[in-house]
């Protein structure tokens, strides 16, 4: 079975971070089937790029291409934008036609993101009569997030409709994120495949810090809500001794300087970005994962810590409760700092009440990249054999 991949996010030299979790789906999806990605990079008409390249990478059954097109702005920003649009467009054609020239026809298309690969998955279904399935991870779809799908222009709207319509099946990351989708695009059924975690790098080993030590890891930014955590933090230590807390990630000199403020420097370690595997590292020397988001889908970092057998403390927002419960951590409102206190205090006070054991043991089972690429290759099955897909 060959099926393309075509990614609107996907890591690249100028973010290596972005859509990571889609290339963590391709790697478990080829293990059972050949797949072939293509990434033409978004950076934007206010950028200008002025060299073409292609980065081709292979292992074992994933082939992955990541294309930059020259772009050289003019200044006036909606010209940039037409001129800026078109060349991606044409670069993603222009290569779509050649790789079918030189490799075949895939069997399947398969979407990340609708916009903009969902509109080349549309072209090759119309000219090729290929069928294409979309896999959403955004969380876009509520009008509580800032530039959210009801915020866009008609045009973009209009053209997400029809890609969603035009699917041969639809995937979420998360359930509460498929039942909006079925909200807003009306469509009969979705599938829920989670988030991939692998569990060769993240699992539970018997490390922990002598002190009880919280960990963090995000981008940081406004959806993470980091300065409330910072603010708990220093409640805490005002109330607890004996504890630490290892943020990493994205911090900016704004929270270094506002954890310093409060007097945080003692009991905080900044770590800055780390790669998967020193992630990995510091989650099995911590005793628990704190997040304190505004709203998430179904993050892999709450799935990686799980299965380094962590509890979690986190929010009750998108697709999180369908990961944590009160097996292997505990949830509270979004915003509530009084409840994330005393929830902190909770854990260092409770922890015996978890089994790190078999936290890390049903998270492994559940998010592992086999069990996942086994769904994949199943939901490609039943599109290509035009079973209907099941209601999630």
């Amino acid at each position: 079975m060959k099926v393309l991949w075509l990614a609107s996010w996907y890591p690249n030299e100028f973010n290596s971070f972005d859509g990571d979790f889609i290339q963590r789906h391709a790697k478990a999806a080829s293990r059972y089937s050949a797949i072939t990605v293509i990434h033409i990079v978004q950076y934007g008409p206010q950028n200008g790029v002025y060299r073409k390249k292609t980065e081709i990478k292979e292992t074992g059954r994933l082939k992955e291409y990541v294309l930059y097109f020259p772009f050289k702005r003019i200044g006036i920003p909606l010209l940039d934008k037409i001129i800026y649009n078109g060349k991606y467009y044409l670069t993603y054609c222009k290569f779509i036609r050649n790789y079918f020239k030189e490799e075949g026809i895939p069997d399947l298309v398969h979407v990340h993101v609708p916009m903009k690969a969902g509109v080349i998955a549309r072209w090759i279904k119309k000219k090729w009569k290929i069928p294409y399935i979309i896999s959403e991870h955004s969380s876009a779809y509520y009008k509580s997030v800032p530039d959210n799908y009801f915020n866009r222009s008609a045009y973009y709207r209009h053209t997400v409709f029809a890609i969603f319509k035009h699917a041969a099946a639809v995937t979420t990351v998360s359930g509460v994120l498929g039942k909006r989708l079925q909200e807003i695009f009306r469509m009969p059924s979705f599938f829920v495949i989670h988030n991939v975690v692998d569990t060769d790098v993240f699992f539970l080993r018997e490390n922990r810090s002598p002190v009880f030590r919280f960990f963090h890891a995000s981008t940081m930014d406004y959806p993470k809500n980091m300065e409330g955590i910072l603010r708990v933090l220093a409640k805490l230590n005002a109330q607890r001794s004996n504890w630490e807390c290892v943020l990493t990630g994205w911090g900016t000199p704004r929270l270094s300087q506002m954890a310093a403020s409060l007097g945080l420097d003692k009991v905080i370690k900044w770590t800055g970005v780390l790669p998967h595997e020193q992630v990995a590292i510091e989650m099995q020397s911590a005793h628990a994962l704190v997040m304190f988001s505004r709203y998430e889908n179904f993050p892999c970092i709450i799935i990686e810590a799980l299965c380094c057998g962590l509890p979690v403390i986190s929010t009750h927002v998108g697709g999180i409760p369908e990961a944590v419960n009160d097996s292997n951590g505990w949830l509270i409102p979004s915003e509530n700092e009084e409840a994330l206190l005393e929830t902190m205090i909770r854990m260092i006070d409770s922890y015996a009440v978890f089994n790190r054991h078999e936290v890390a043991k049903d998270a492994g089972d559940k998010y592992n990249d086999s069990v996942i690429g086994k769904q994949f290759y199943s939901l490609y099955q039943q599109v290509l054999t035009q079973t209907a897909p099941s209601l999630s």
